[in-house]
């Protein structure tokens, strides 16, 4: 068993209570995720992809199409 799985098992064997003070200490100690844009930089990537369906390098799909491979995609 690796390093990181004893761990795992050690934590998950704690009180609740520790498990959730531990879980925020090490999110805390992640950096910030920049993962939203800016006005402009959302209407580029509008742009990009309405450009990518008008041109035929992409095709676009409905989400009945679109969910089940995601949710494929999850289990692997």
């Amino acid at each position: 068993m690796s390093a990181i799985e004893e761990i795992q098992k050690t934590v998950l064997a704690l009180p609740i209570e520790q498990r959730v003070f531990l879980a925020e200490s090490l999110l805390q100690s992640l950096p910030p995720i920049q993962d939203e844009l800016s006005d402009a930089e959302e209407m580029a990537e509008a742009q990009r992809r309405e450009n990518e369906i008008e041109t035929g390098k992409v095709q676009a799909i409905s989400d009945s199409d679109f969910w089940p491979n995601i949710e494929a995609d999850r289990r692997g």
